[in-house]
This record gives C-alpha cells, sequence and structure tokens, in this order.
C-alpha cells in the first residue's frame, strides 16, 4: 500500500491533533507543515516551513486555519492544483455559498476538495442526514456542550482543597456507571484527602468514581465536549420510532481524524467541492474500503 503524503497549514490545536493523527496512522505520511508563529513541537518528525511551496511530493493538504481565513488558503492550494480538506464551521446558506466558491476554483484548476470536513459540520453532518433518512418524517434535535455533570462537579468543588472541577459521567463496558472527576487543586492541598472526600459525597456513592488532579481544569474543558442528537418520528406516524446518539469526545482530535479520513476519499473524486455527504462512505477508508465492506457490510 503507498502511503499518502499529506501537509498541514496552520499548527495549532486543529493542525497538531492533525499531525499527531498522520503519524500514528501506518497508511499516511507527513510531508510537512506550514507555520510562520510557533517553533516546532519535539515531537513533530516532519519540517515546519513558512510557505506550501517549500514542501514537495504532496498529495493533499489539510487546511487548518482560522475560519475567516479558510476560503482563501484553499483557493490558492487549488490554482496550485493541489487536492484540500478542511473543516470551515459553517453552516446552511453560508456553508452552500462556501461550498460553491470552493467548487468553482476547483474545476478551473482540475484538483478536488472536500469542504466541512470535521466534527460539525461533518461528523454531525453525516449523523444527522442518516438518522432523517431512516426516520424521514419527523424532527431532529442536538445540543453541544461540556461534557459535564453540573451537579456533581459543584459537589466536588464545595471539597476542602479543590479550587475547580469537572466531573464527567459514562458507561463502561460492562454497563457499570463510572464518574471521572478532574480536580485543580490549591497549592498545599493532599489529593489523597482530596480523593476519599470526593468518593465519600452521598452524590457520588452510587457509580464507581475515579479522581485525577490536572494542572488546569480551564484547558480541559476545551477540549472535552458532549453532544446529545435525537431523531424522534412525527405524532402522526404509526410507530413512534426515535434514534439517540449521546457522545464525549475532544472535538478537536475528532475534526482530525475526519479530515484524515476525507484525505483518503480525495485520489477517488473528480475535480470539484464535495462535502462529506458527497463522498460515499466507503472511500473514506481509502484503499482499505473493500476490506472494511467486507468486514462490516
Amino acid at each position: 500500500m503507498k502511503k499518502q503524503s499529506l501537509a498541514i497549514i496552520g499548527l495549532g490545536r486543529l493542525g497538531q491533533s492533525c499531525a499527531r493523527a498522520i503519524q500514528e496512522e501506518e497508511d499516511t505520511t507527513l510531508a510537512g507543515a506550514v507555520s510562520r508563529r510557533i517553533e516546532p513541537p519535539a515531537w513533530l518528525d516532519a519540517p515546519l516551513v513558512g510557505h506550501i511551496s517549500e514542501l514537495a511530493g504532496i498529495d493533499a493538504v489539510l487546511v487548518c486555519v482560522p475560519p475567516d481565513a479558510v476560503c482563501g488558503v484553499a483557493q490558492d492550494l487549488l490554482q496550485r492544483r493541489l487536492r484540500v480538506v478542511e473543516c470551515a464551521r459553517l453552516h446552511g446558506e453560508d456553508f452552500l455559498r462556501h461550498k460553491a466558491a470552493l467548487h468553482r476554483a476547483a474545476l478551473h484548476h482540475a484538483a478536488a476538495a472536500v469542504v466541512g470536513a470535521g466534527f460539525d459540520p461533518g461528523l454531525l453532518s453525516m449523523f444527522r442526514s442518516q438518522f432523517a433518512m431512516a426516520i424521514p418524517h419527523g424532527h431532529t434535535t442536538s445540543s453541544l456542550h461540556t461534557a459535564a455533570g453540573l451537579h456533581h462537579t459543584l459537589a466536588a468543588e464545595a471539597v476542602k482543597g479543590v479550587r475547580k472541577a469537572l466531573a464527567l459521567e459514562q458507561t463502561a463496558r460492562d454497563g457499570t456507571r463510572q464518574r471521572y472527576v478532574y480536580v485543580e487543586l490549591d497549592p498545599h492541598a493532599d489529593p489523597a484527602q482530596v480523593e476519599s472526600a470526593i468518593r465519600r459525597d452521598p452524590c457520588y456513592l452510587d457509580a464507581q468514581t475515579l479522581v485525577f488532579p490536572v494542572d488546569s481544569v480551564a484547558a480541559l474543558e476545551e477540549t472535552n465536549r458532549g453532544v446529545l442528537l435525537e431523531r424522534h418520528a412525527a405524532a402522526r406516524e404509526r410507530r413512534h420510532a426515535a434514534l439517540l446518539l449521546e457522545a464525549r469526545c475532544d472535538e478537536t482530535a475528532l475534526a482530525a481524524r475526519v479530515m484524515l479520513a476525507a484525505a483518503r476519499a480525495l485520489p477517488f473524486l473528480k475535480a470539484g467541492a464535495y462535502s462529506l455527504l458527497d463522498v460515499p462512505p466507503v472511500l473514506l477508508w481509502g484503499e482499505r474500503g473493500p476490506a472494511i465492506e467486507s468486514e462490516w457490510g
């Protein structure tokens, strides 16, 4: 299997997540990253340059710049006949106008692009459309939020020695409820005493509780997100079907994985700009598509 050589524009949180994802996979290699603002991280196993023209042998470019810069950067890359993946957070008419502009550029320069290939739009867009396909007459609600339990967070913050806390809940594979409590401690607090006090609190007695001291709860809140997506059949439907998706994730890391999947599809696409809804799902696995279809089809 030939490795796909990918470059990254922008090396902020999203760019670094993309770089790590590329380096972790066997079918991709990181050709380099473009950024003028930071020193290369020690773990970056690729050149860090000031302009995309300094890199060669690129199969596709992942655009990881702020939303207001995405269109200009992507158009410049398409003009160089480079394939592009981006995940600008645009919705509705704004997204359609953005996609149309990049589609014109991609057609003119005979290149392909996948747009809005992140978490939302992107992965959630695919789930929303599949839910609507399964229940065509109904309504969908979705909410994005920090994946925290407010009541349990406040209980942990009331413990002596805790400056700030974040309590998350999940269900283990065996069905056991677990609570992960991240605590930012006062300088002289005893972590063992704090952990014992939290576990003894009445609101924590109904689930397994794990306590983790961290340097910054605020930094943790930036990455941990929750999403609740529901689709309910219309009242007139005889069978009141309902679909529910509940997830807790690092939104940035998940967006990077979706961008990497979109890059795998690019060699199979004709010139133009595509959203994830335009791309056959099997292509998101690249050359592994037939094996995946055999395994899960």
